[in-house]
């Protein structure tokens, strides 16, 4: 049997991976994200863009990369609306996102959590990620948690985050949240008994100055509406969450006062997120 008859085999028994990238205005970013996509050895990934309508290059990289297996831009209401829009449009049996900016973390991201495991039974499979801070110019490994870490916390980012296309269907994001979406998505998953799986490996990058950094205390906002509208939100929780936004608003200050060589410092070795 040649290679590709050896790779095609490989394809047929190993699960469909669908990566979804989200994207709106930000052409510069696009194609290093695209490119570590399309850059995957597993054998059997398809790969969608979804696009809010750019007014940038976006569409015009978008169409360099004839590998894309399909992609859309149009006006759409926000960026869970549009992941949501990725999963309709799936067609793997897990589904993860890497958004415009986001990467995977090497090459072999995906055929090292899939190629030598099943997950029967699982729903989540999350691992660790690599967070840069461009303004500081360091960069650090933040570990996957344990789902102790839930309700108030999600033990990954989602761009670390495989799920199962049929969960995303069943449980989707919820357009009205901006900032939230995902952290809902993952508690309401827990609460319907999903099983979550975590991998010993980084499975993407991504930089900081996001929207969830940016508006942190809207953030921390949203979760709490959340917690309370699934009964979550017991009093130990309230004082717990009460430290954060404290931690958010001192951190907020802080940064804004030390200098950036000690800022850099502490990012680089503070043992918390």
């Amino acid at each position: 049997m040649n290679t590709m008859d050896n790779r095609h085999g490989a394809a047929a028994t190993l699960p469909k991976i669908s990566v979804v990238t989200i994207n709106y205005n930000m052409g510069d970013e696009l194609a290093g994200t695209i490119e570590s996509v399309l850059n995957q050895n597993y054998p059997n990934l398809e790969y969608i863009v979804i696009d809010g309508g750019s007014s940038d290059s976006s569409v015009e990289v978008i169409k360099r990369y004839p590998k894309i297996h399909y992609w859309i831009s149009e006006r759409d209401k926000g960026r869970y609306y549009a992941m949501n829009k990725g999963v309709q449009a799936a067609s793997g049996e897990w589904v993860i996102f890497i958004n415009s900016g986001d990467r995977f973390h090497d090459p072999s991201v995906v055929t090292d959590v899939f190629q030598a495991q099943n997950y029967a039974g699982a729903d989540l499979v999350y691992g660790h990620v690599l967070r840069r801070y461009p303004t500081e110019g360091v960069q650090r490994v933040i570990p996957a948690q344990d789902l102790t870490t839930l309700p108030l916390r999600m033990p990954c980012s989602h761009q670390s985050l495989f799920a199962r296309r049929s969960l995303l269907l069943e449980h989707p994001f919820s357009s009205e949240l901006s900032i939230a979406a995902d952290h809902d998505f993952m508690l309401r998953a827990r609460l319907a008994g999903s099983q979550f799986r975590k991998v010993e490996r980084t499975i993407s990058i991504f930089s900081t100055g996001g929207i969830s950094d940016r508006q942190r205390l809207e953030a921390l906002r949203q979760i709490s509406a959340v917690l309370r509208r699934l009964g979550l939100l017991t009093w130990r929780l309230r004082i717990t969450h009460g430290t954060m936004v404290a931690r958010a608003l001192f951190g907020a200050r802080m940064k804004q006062i030390m200098p950036r060589r000690m800022t850099a410092w502490i990012l680089e070795h503070k043992t918390f997120d």
